[in-house]
C-alpha cells in the first residue's frame, strides 16, 4: 500500500507539473497523510499550495467555510458528499490554488453511525467550475489500514478528474452544470460530478468563513 501510494503521487506530480497547476489539500479522518504524501515528492514546492487538517466540525466551518446546517441532526452529516465538496472548495479557494482534494470519513475503530459503516470515505476534487466526488467502503480494517486507502484512493480520484477534464473538450457528453447548492442531489448515490456554477445570492466561501460566530464555538471558563 505504501508503494502504491508513493507511485500514485508521483504520477500526480508528473500531471500537475506537465499542466502547470497546483493542488491543495483538506483532510479530517486522514490527519495530514495526503500532504505528507504529494509532498514527499521532491519539488513540491512547484505545484503544492497548502495543506488542512481539519479533524472536528467547527475547524471545517472556521478554517473552510463549510456550511453549519450540513452537521445538523437530519443533514448530510460530517462523513458525506455535501462536506466533502464544501471542503475541497474552501481549501481550493483559500489556497487559491487550481485543484483542492478532501477526504472525510471513518477510519475506526469507534465513530460508526446509522447507515455510515467504519471503513467508509467521502473524496471530492474540485476546480474553479468542476466537481467529482465519490463514496467507497473499505470496511471494518486497521485504523491505519483504512488511513492508507482513504489517502490513495484519494489520489486516484484525482488523477481520474484530471483526465476527465482533459478530455471533456473532446466529448459531445457535456458534464451537467449545477450550482454550488448540493442540496437536490441524491445523497445515496455514489458518486457526483459536475460544472460549478455560482448563485447570484450564494455567499462565497469567505463570507461563509467571516459568518461563522467563533465566540460562540469557544468554552469559556468562569
Amino acid at each position: 500500500m505504501v508503494e502504491e501510494s508513493a507511485g500514485l503521487a508521483s504520477r500526480l506530480a508528473r500531471r500537475l507539473r506537465k499542466r502547470g497547476l497546483t493542488i491543495s489539500t483538506a483532510e479530517s479522518c486522514t490527519g495530514g497523510l495526503l500532504a505528507s504524501l504529494v509532498t514527499d515528492i521532491s519539488g513540491a514546492t512547484e505545484w503544492f499550495k497548502q495543506g488542512w487538517v481539519v479533524y472536528s466540525n467547527e475547524s471545517k466551518m472556521r478554517e473552510l467555510g463549510v456550511e453549519k446546517n450540513a452537521f445538523e441532526e437530519g443533514e448530510a452529516g460530517a462523513v458525506s458528499h455535501e462536506v466533502a465538496v464544501q471542503m475541497a472548495r474552501g481549501a481550493r479557494y483559500q489556497s487559491n490554488s487550481d485543484v483542492a482534494i478532501s477526504i472525510t470519513g471513518i477510519a475506526g475503530p469507534g465513530g460508526a453511525t446509522e447507515g455510515k459503516e467504519v471503513g467508509r470515505v467521502h473524496v471530492a476534487v474540485v476546480t474553479e467550475d468542476y466537481f467529482l466526488v465519490r463514496r467507497m467502503d473499505f470496511g471494518e480494517n486497521d485504523r491505519l489500514d483504512n488511513k492508507r486507502s482513504f489517502a490513495a484512493f484519494a489520489l486516484r480520484l484525482g488523477l481520474e478528474a484530471m483526465d476527465r477534464l482533459s478530455g471533456a473538450g473532446d466529448s459531445e457528453d457535456q458534464i451537467q452544470t449545477i450550482a454550488l447548492d448540493t442540496s437536490k442531489l441524491d445523497p445515496t448515490e455514489e458518486e457526483w460530478e459536475g460544472s460549478l456554477s455560482w448563485k447570484e445570492d450564494k455567499k462565497t466561501v469567505a463570507e461563509e468563513i467571516s459568518s461563522v460566530d467563533l465566540a460562540s464555538l469557544t468554552e469559556w471558563e468562569d
